[in-house]
């Protein structure tokens, strides 16, 4: 069975749940996903499964419980990273609680991760806890590595303020994951497109 990442948004103010719903349908459209499409429910949704889903959750959990959704992850771990920092930036940008549960994680610490105005409850940033190891993603038979902004080449090395990526022998930056495996799926293709 294919592991679930669920999210919720607690604590947003009922005139910002229309923009919420905007920012998950620009996601959705802004890359090619191996799990389903990022999609939410609030009491905004229009749709039958997701006033349903939303009602029960409502129910549920507490009143304070804004907007909820999930998708089914696909062995593409960086679906599951792309939509962590996407939740993350929400919970900074509308200073609210935001939480993913993925009770089928192997790593029993990241099963759960809870962002309250964008920082982990310990206080720290997402990129502070980040594996100090790149992301890969393996994309028609080649490997692309994503080194996250705390990522030190050297142990003498600074670490950047923008995601590495580097695939074919090229090394480069961009502000964020999504920028950056935008940019080295484009390389990807132009070399596709050379070598026919």
């Amino acid at each position: 069975m294919a592991r679930v990442l669920h999210y919720r948004l607690y604590g947003l103010a009922e005139h910002r749940v229309d923009r919420l719903h905007e920012q998950f349908d620009l996601l959705a459209n802004a890359r090619a996903w191996r799990c389903g499409k990022p999609w939410i429910a609030s009491s905004e949704s229009r749709g039958l499964f997701e006033m349903e889903f939303f009602r029960h959750l409502k129910n549920e959990e507490s009143r304070e419980l804004s907007a909820a959704g999930f998708v089914k992850m696909a062995g593409d771990e960086t679906d599951a990273l792309i939509i962590t920092i996407f939740l993350r930036d929400l919970s900074a940008e509308y200073r609210i609680r935001t939480s993913i549960r993925d009770e089928d994680h192997p790593l029993l610490k990241l099963r759960r991760l809870d962002f309250d105005a964008g920082r982990l409850p310990g206080g720290q940033s997402l990129e502070e806890v980040l594996a100090k190891r790149p992301v890969i993603k393996k994309v028609e038979g080649e490997r692309i590595l994503f080194y996250p902004p705390t990522f030190r080449l050297h142990s003498m090395s600074p670490p950047s303020p923008e995601w590495a990526y580097a695939l074919c022998g090229i090394r480069a930056y961009a502000p964020t994951l999504l920028e950056a495996e935008q940019e080295a799926l484009k390389i990807l293709r132009g070399f596709g497109h050379l070598a026919t």
